[in-house]
């Protein structure tokens, strides 16, 4: 069975794949998104991309679907990722997603396109799922614009609610609602 969900004419969220490695690594080493998100190593090697490559397969086996999908463009290979975090399991109520698209790409909609197509999916696959939540680091605007536009809204602000490299990060608590 073929997992594809398609955002635009030439960008689809598919699986991951093992020939997405080189992209991984160009475009996850990025001082941006380092800065902006929490389990993106820097600098990003061969060895991380293929730990979450396998991480990407194993989950998908797991539960028998892609959660973590990537977001491709028909020419240029993946261009970023997006995913939910199964933070009340499959059939849980909350979810989170997360998402990073590289420099070339960004400003153009994608993130937008991708965050409001992957909730659609979300809601339309699972049932019980009723939230959908996202945090943002309070210094990343862009990242609340996108989610704004996808249809979340800004429920709070969490001081000092993460680490990251030893620095406390407040951050901004958005979420959508199932209609």
């Amino acid at each position: 069975m073929e997992e594809k969900i398609h955002i635009r004419t030439h960008i689809a969220l598919t699986p991951f794949e093992p020939g997405d490695k080189p992209n991984l690594v160009l475009y996850l080493n990025d001082p941006v998104l380092y800065r902006n998100t929490l389990r993106i190593p820097s600098p990003y090697t061969d060895a991380d991309a293929e730990q979450w490559l396998n991480i990407a397969s194993e989950n998908r086996a797991l539960y028998g679907r892609t959660y973590n999908w990537a977001i491709r463009h028909t020419e240029h290979g993946v261009i970023g990722g997006i995913g939910a975090f199964l933070r009340t399991g499959v059939d849980g109520h909350l979810d989170e997603i997360g998402y990073w698209l590289g420099e070339p790409f960004r400003g153009q909609g994608i993130a937008t396109d991708a965050a409001r197509v992957m909730c659609a999916w979300l809601f339309e696959t699972r049932p019980a799922l009723v939230r959908i939540e996202a945090k943002v680091h309070s210094d990343n605007p862009a990242s609340v614009r996108v989610l704004e536009k996808a249809g979340f809204e800004r429920e709070g602000f969490a001081r000092k609610h993460t680490i990251k490299n030893g620095e406390l990060i407040d951050v901004i608590l958005m979420a959508r609602i199932r209609e």
